[in-house]
């Protein structure tokens, strides 16, 4: 193993291990600001010793060239620089200015990741560092949900259950932000859920930990990252449901994640109901014969299941406001305030992309172009609240406005090419690839900031890194 092999493992076990725990711990009363500043720079520093120490020998460089997530993201790296280099706002555009990514961080996620996939495939241990990183995540949502505030996040004698009403905004985890921890959770859940659904085994002793993710994810009432692994859950059945055994087993992983995902909006009898549900087909998966023919029928359960779920969205009429919303959005009713203000605020941004539509205004430069704020009145503290439009509220948006229509394309491609390795590749690479997958699902809801955006470009390069694709096929250790 040579020295870039050596820096690229290392690397990726830190980054899994100890990155989604890294946070100033030692300062606390930083708030979300001072976790989101503190997690660019901690990233910042760690990529660029990696940078310096992978360096992969000039046979690996020339393959740069003939991957098509390769080339966008090289396209993208170069559209970023033109758009920094020829903004009003150099300067921020450069260095980053209120989500500290400017392309000083959009230039360091795509040579992490171009350098991260010209090296081998980790062989042991990855995917237990990050389940112990999620764990440990996990836990410390937990415990602030329960009323601890152990980094400081909340302002002084207020906690989780004060969100948006004693103070604006929701924030939780080691990320801050619980956009952002919702996007690292459902990319890890969906790691983990394939990684079991793959091999199954030993890989059940990984199964704690996405449960609590979605379980989590669901106290957030996070929309997009639930919808993402949801989606992602859904689409995994023709890849690995082509056998009875493995049908069962995609059965009981997925009622178990759905009890998880919807306790909150289904309550806990249904959750529970799905609980025992998981049980009785994971027992099953045990004693069925482990027979083919079954792909051709996973495919019909596949279509039935998405009507399944339009249709209960369609005719939804309880409580829980982004289903009304989403059913409100599918029969082409949108209102401003919808998503939490989302289409209003992408309707100004839209309206902002002609002015500069090839290079945009540069990198994290939206909150300079004055958009017209967003205005609401909270509902559960009745007052009024005005919010400063700094993020599109969807990373593809976001990159065309801030760096131009041919640069949006570009990252919109990458998204494309974690779908297609998903769907085309066998082995570890299409584990990987769905985890990256459900991240750029749930990117066209989210905000990109270094806190999350990282666990996209990693797992995107290791479902390109040699080894990726096993020779045995899925569902053998």
């Amino acid at each position: 193993m040579g020295l870039g092999d050596k820096a690229a493992k290392a690397y990726l076990f830190v980054l899994c291990a100890a990155f989604p725990l890294a946070a100033p711990w030692f300062a606390p009363g930083g708030g979300y600001g001072g976790i989101a500043d503190f997690k660019a720079a901690a990233w910042a520093v760690l990529t660029g010793a990696f940078l310096l120490a992978g360096v992969p020998d000039p046979p690996k460089l020339r393959k740069l060239t003939r991957s098509p997530a390769r080339l966008l993201a090289l396209g993208y790296f170069l559209l970023c620089l033109l758009s920094s280099l020829f903004s009003p706002w150099r300067k921020t555009a450069l260095l980053g200015g209120s989500r500290s990514e400017g392309f000083l961080h959009l230039g360091l996620y795509v040579l992490s990741f171009l350098t991260l996939s010209l090296h081998s495939f980790p062989k042991r241990g990855l995917l237990c560092a990050l389940a112990a990183g999620v764990l440990l995540l996990d836990l410390i949502c937990l415990a602030q949900l329960v009323g601890l505030d152990p980094l400081g996040l909340y302002p002084p004698g207020l906690g989780w259950a004060d969100r948006e009403l004693r103070y604006p905004g929701a924030y939780l985890g080691t990320t801050g932000n619980t956009g952002q921890t919702g996007a690292v959770l459902a990319a890890a859940s969906a790691l983990f859920y394939l990684s079991i659904l793959r091999a199954g085994g030993r890989r059940f002793l990984l199964l704690p930990v996405p449960v609590l993710s979605a379980f989590l994810l669901s106290a957030m009432d996070v929309t997009g990252p639930m919808l993402a692994l949801g989606l992602t859950m859904l689409l995994a059945l023709p890849l690995y449901g082509d056998s009875r055994k493995r049908l069962a087993r995609w059965g009981g992983l997925t009622a178990l994640m759905l009890a998880g995902l919807l306790w909150r909006i289904t309550g806990p009898g249904a959750a529970l109901n799905l609980t025992v549900l998981a049980g009785l087909l994971l027992r099953a998966e045990r004693r069925a014969p482990d027979e083919g023919g079954f792909r051709a029928l996973s495919r019909v359960l596949l279509s039935f299941l998405i009507l399944l779920a339009l249709w209960l969205v369609l005719n939804y009429r309880g409580w829980y406001g982004p289903l009304r919303e989403a059913g409100a959005l599918l029969r082409l009713r949108p209102e401003d305030g919808m998503g939490s203000g989302r289409i209003y605020i992408w309707r100004q941004v839209l309206a902002a992309v002609p002015e500069r539509l090839w290079l945009g205004g540069g990198p994290d430069t939206l909150d300079l172009r004055g958009l017209p704020p967003y205005s609401y009145v909270s509902p559960e503290s009745g007052r009024s609240v005005t919010l400063h439009i700094d993020a599109a509220h969807c990373e593809y948006l976001h990159t065309l406005v801030c760096c131009g229509l041919p640069a949006a394309a570009c990252h919109l491609g990458l998204g494309v090419c974690a779908a297609m390795v998903f769907f085309r590749r066998r082995g570890a690479a299409r584990v990987c690839a769905g985890g990256a997958f459900c991240y750029a699902l749930q990117a066209f809801f989210g905000i990109s900031m270094c806190a999350a955006a990282p666990i996209f470009w990693v797992l995107l390069a290791l479902s390109l890194q040699e080894g990726g694709e096993d020779p045995e096929p899925d569902g053998q250790e």
